[in-house]
């Protein structure tokens, strides 16, 4: 006799997306709709007053509940603050879940803030499986959910048409460089897995259709798109995306690459590159990753660049017209005084050449070679020197809310 199959009764599936975590979902929910069942509701909650206000309204018509976190090791303690403004586990009628990197790296953690079960990795797959699991009434036994990668970026879509989320498209993942302190490789990989071009465009196309006149892309490195290995360039690749870009969206909106939400290597930073960017791309700064100028702390935390990529590649951007915001993390793991005067040197070397300093505070991540390295308060010389900075427009960030986070570890 067969056995009889469960009847599907549907679920209610709320995101919670404030602004930090709109990519994260907009990709979750192209997933969704690439893999449907035909039983998911989906509901956003943009903020704290949304996530609390649906969840007063769970469950409805019979149907399952579940709310959807992602968030970052620096949104933790805000997290575990909203968490436990919901019912506790034993009253409430909604299942909790989470993913992006910070549980990713501490699952464990994550269990212990109130979850019932976490994520770890690439969700495209899982979640669409764990939601028909869940809505059949066969929810997994094990709370620790490992997604298996993508193989090919074109499989999912970068944004949802059913949904209306609409974003940055995700053109790479993955990175070779392994940084000590960074999720990235770890996460997502040290092999880049590119988004194709015709796939790119085609979102880029479909967004531009809508109206939406402002492209730009997530990569860890927007001039490696189409790299092999994430080290060489293949210029005859980012020539193709930017050209075709633009050849998209015209005068009728902009096209921003390498800026903000990603981001360059400084030895990436050429002639050649800012020749393309200049010509096709529309923003006025690149975002450079260098995170130290002292020569050993770059080598100890596998940087895989020198102090002099950094400054050519600063040098390189005011000459062709581009201003640099460059990323430095302050209290990296055995940090010293020597380090930090040479650094504090270099900034007061590049910032006339029209740089700006992105300013943070280390903070381990889980899943990285440092995520046991214990954080330390910044120096009042080195606060006081960001501050110096901050106050004639030289300098930004969120490292004292990072510091925060840490002293609430």
């Amino acid at each position: 006799m067969k056995k009889r199959t469960p009847e599907i009764r549907g679920t209610d599936l709320v995101f919670y997306c404030p602004k930090e975590n709109h990519y994260s979902f907009n990709a979750l929910a192209g997933a969704l709709e690439t893999n449907p069942y035909g039983a998911t509701r989906l509901l956003f909650a943009e903020n704290e007053a949304g996530l609390l206000k649906a969840a007063g309204n769970l469950p409805r018509d019979g149907r399952a509940a579940v709310l959807a976190f992602s968030f970052f090791t620096s949104q933790k303690t805000d997290i575990r603050a909203l968490i436990k403004k919901l019912p506790s586990q034993k009253k409430r009628h909604f299942t909790l879940i989470a993913g992006g990197s910070h549980p990713s790296g501490a699952p464990e953690e994550t269990l212990g803030m109130g979850f019932d079960y976490v994520f770890r990795g690439e969700g495209e797959n899982s979640l669409p499986d764990f939601l028909k699991s869940f809505a059949a009434g066969r929810p997994p036994k094990r709370k620790i959910i490992k997604g298996n990668p993508v193989p090919c970026l074109d499989t999912y879509p970068p944004v949802s048409l059913k949904w209306g989320r609409f974003g940055p498209v995700e053109i790479t993942r993955g990175c070779p460089f392994a940084c000590a302190y960074c999720q990235t490789s770890f996460l997502f990989g040290s092999k880049p897995r590119h988004r194709s071009l015709d796939n790119t465009l085609h979102y880029v196309r479909l967004m531009n259709g809508r109206g939406l006149r402002y492209v730009r892309f997530i990569t860890p490195d927007a001039f490696a798109y189409g790299s092999t290995d994430g080290r060489k360039i293949n210029l005859e690749a980012v020539k193709s995306l930017l050209e075709g870009a633009k050849a998209i969206i015209k005068d009728r909106g902009a096209l921003f690459f390498g800026s903000f939400p990603s981001e360059v290597r400084p030895e990436h930073v050429t002639k050649e590159t800012l020749e393309l960017t200049r010509r096709f791309a529309d923003n006025k700064r690149l975002v450079i990753g260098a995170q130290s100028a002292s020569p050993r702390l770059l080598k100890a935390i596998h940087r895989g660049h020198s102090v002099d990529d950094v400054y050519n590649s600063v040098k390189l951007c005011a000459k062709y017209g581009f201003k640099a915001d460059v990323d430095f993390i302050f209290g990296l793991p055995g940090e010293t005084e020597k380090d930090l005067e040479e650094t504090f040197k270099f900034i007061l070397k590049i910032v006339p050449l029209g740089a700006r300093i992105h300013a943070h505070t280390f903070m381990p991540l889980p899943g990285t070679p440092f995520e046991n390295k214990r954080p330390s308060l910044l120096a009042k010389k080195t606060e006081d020197f960001i501050r110096a900075l901050a106050s004639k427009g030289q300098a930004f960030g969120q490292w004292e809310k990072q510091q925060t986070v840490n002293d609430g570890r």
